[in-house]
């Protein structure tokens, strides 16, 4: 046991000692190279669903009225256009966050 200890001292120091010949530019750009391969790994998060939501379709009943009819269709517009308010800003968040 103790032998094994002595031949793995010297090879721990001059491991150790290799890295002191290394600037502290050559470090950091190593560092940063390092982070960026672990950031491209992360996989793109699922779509929220107000991002593939699809307009809803309004179809007038044969005794609706038009103006309720259109009244529908607005509704389902506004509806249409909140989720893709939604999906904007989890899109700015998301790139905002992105790291």
């Amino acid at each position: 046991m103790e032998r094994q200890t002595l031949i793995i001292l010297p090879l721990l120091l001059l491991l150790m000692s290799a890295k002191g010949c290394q600037t502290i530019e050559e470090r950091a750009g190593a560092t940063a190279v390092a982070q960026g391969q672990l950031q491209a790994q992360k996989p793109f998060p699922d779509l929220p669903e107000a991002c593939t939501a699809k307009t809803g379709r309004v179809k007038p009943q044969p005794d609706e009225a038009r103006v309720v009819t259109l009244k529908r269709w607005e509704i389902t517009a506004d509806n249409r256009d909140r989720l893709a308010d939604d999906c904007g800003a989890w899109g700015a968040d998301m790139k905002r966050n992105w790291r």
